[in-house]
């Protein structure tokens, strides 16, 4: 069976995010996929859509939120990008786990060790990144039409933002990653989505 990499559009201040990368998670753990996570800023999305596109965000207001928690991400990726990826995860899970503030340098820090990155390397490292990863990701996933997270993008092009309510058990990840795939092969079909309600609407 052909193993898919799709990539996978976050933000760690998203509790939808969260629930889709623990979902991948146990997909991945499965051997269907290699994901591969990129970042996507929902605060300039917002600016954006308020008529502030330009400048970005990381220009001129490096505090906004969720801009700290990349900048510390794309530092993690120095060592590795599984390391990158296992930090990705520590700082998905401390501020939707244990309720950390994702911007808080002492949380980065906790995700560092969690992670087990060389955290005095994460930490020169750290000093020296700017938002040049963020920039050009978000910019690609603009140009792809992304507008929210998760947003999975298959290799062939075909993408799907995916709102998940409640963390999906280990036995029901690949039956659900399944389902998807199996609408994905139809190309005709651009849009499954469910009137809001309670349910559709609850983070």
């Amino acid at each position: 069976m052909t193993v898919s990499e799709p990539t996978v559009y976050i933000d760690f201040l998203c509790p939808w995010a969260y629930r889709g990368a623990m979902w991948l998670a146990e997909v991945e753990k499965a051997g269907r996929i290699r994901p591969q996570f990129r970042f996507f800023s929902l605060s300039q999305n917002h600016a954006a859509h308020e008529g502030h596109a330009t400048p970005p965000l990381w220009e001129h207001d490096s505090t906004a939120k969720g801009l700290p928690a990349f900048l510390a991400a794309t530092a993690a990726r120095a060592q590795s990008p599984e390391l990158g990826d296992r930090f990705r995860l520590a700082l998905q899970r401390a501020r939707h786990e244990d309720h950390l503030p994702v911007d808080q340098p002492a949380t980065h820090r906790v995700a560092a060790e969690r992670a087990g990155l060389d955290v005095a390397r994460w930490e020169r490292d750290l000093k020296a990144t700017d938002f040049s990863t963020l920039a050009r990701e978000h910019e690609e996933a603009v140009r792809r039409g992304v507008f929210g997270v998760p947003t999975l993008v298959w290799p062939e092009g075909r993408s799907y933002y995916v709102k998940i309510t409640e963390l999906i058990p280990a036995e029901r990840a690949v039956p659900l990653y399944d389902a998807i795939e199996t609408v994905h092969r139809f190309g005709e079909v651009i849009e499954i989505k469910t009137p809001e309600s309670e349910g559709t609407l609850a983070a």
